[in-house]
């Protein structure tokens, strides 16, 4: 699908209107093109929303594989944060489980979300991918998780980057999904 800006969107809808020989009323097309722009350029908020609703479903699953900051919501005894903290310590441990929490979440949302929503995360993928971090963090702490700075920025770098990789990814699947 082409990238149209809005003006080119609202001529060729008047073209298409112009077209036919009964008159449409203009209350009628308003809505219709009110309707359309909204599906073609959905709200990065209601993005949000949606990316975050998942998030938090995928999030606490995942922290089954790998508990981060403590948290082991299902008493598991293996943890890939284990295998994480051999490969290069607790700082490879922040940033691969950053990674590995973001980057589910996001690629889970990406199957969800129409390939409209998944070009809006894309317009705003490192506010998406932040406030998804920091939220994140946010709800590690009211839990009870103990967070030193360094390792939580280690961590929201971690989750940045798997952000990133997660929405491009999602993106690119998407589009092949299309043609």
């Amino acid at each position: 699908m082409k990238n149209k800006n809005k003006n080119e969107w609202l001529n060729e809808f008047k073209e298409f209107v112009s077209h036919d020989s009964t008159e449409v009323p203009s209350h009628l097309s308003e809505r219709v093109f009110s309707k359309m722009e909204g599906l073609l350029n959905p709200s990065p908020l209601i993005v949000f929303l949606k990316i975050f609703g998942v998030h938090l479903v995928v999030g606490f699953l995942s922290l089954a594989v790998c508990h981060q900051f403590g948290v082991n919501p299902f008493g598991t005894p293996y943890s890939l944060a284990d295998v994480f903290m051999k490969w290069g310590g607790h700082s490879i441990c922040m940033v691969f489980c950053g990674v590995l929490f973001a980057s589910l979440s996001l690629l889970a949302a990406g199957y969800f979300l129409t390939i409209e929503e998944v070009q809006a995360l894309k317009r705003t993928e490192f506010l998406q991918a932040l406030s998804l971090g920091v939220m994140s963090l946010g709800i590690f702490a009211g839990v009870g998780a103990e967070l030193v700075f360094t390792f939580a920025g280690l961590w929201l770098l971690g989750a940045l980057i798997g952000g990133f990789l997660s929405i491009e990814g999602s993106l690119w699947l998407r589009v092949r999904a299309v043609k």
